[in-house]
């Protein structure tokens, strides 16, 4: 233990870090710059903190809501429940392939989701 500005703390301390990452639309396949511009960064930064032995929790999910999933389903002549399942199986194949690994990737249309909502509003 070390004495710092009149508190103990640990001479190795773990961090607990909650990595929340950007929710795709549910409407179309992702592309190079979501994998870029969101999950890829936050990808390293987790494996980054993870390596040095903090306790990191990376969680997102599909939106399943939304204008461009109404959109896309009206353009295509489906449910927009469909189209979202569809993206949304594509989204975990793709983090597969990519070798992006996520504690939790789930999505907005599940009750956890709607209780979590809930509790913080």
């Amino acid at each position: 233990m070390v004495y710092c500005s009149g508190f103990l703390r640990p001479t190795s301390y773990e961090r607990k870090d909650l990595h929340r990452v950007a929710w795709p639309y549910a409407n179309g396949p992702l592309h190079l710059g979501h994998v870029a511009g969101a999950y890829l960064p936050a990808d390293i930064f987790a494996r980054y903190h993870r390596t040095k032995g903090d306790e990191v929790l990376m969680v997102s999910g599909s939106d399943q809501h939304g204008t461009p999933i109404t959109i896309k389903a009206e353009q295509e002549g489906k449910k927009p429940g469909d189209i979202a399942a569809k993206y949304h199986q594509e989204f975990l194949e793709c983090w597969q392939k990519l070798g992006i690994s996520w504690d939790l990737f789930t999505r907005t249309g599940t009750a956890n989701h709607a209780r979590s909502l809930r509790i913080s509003s």
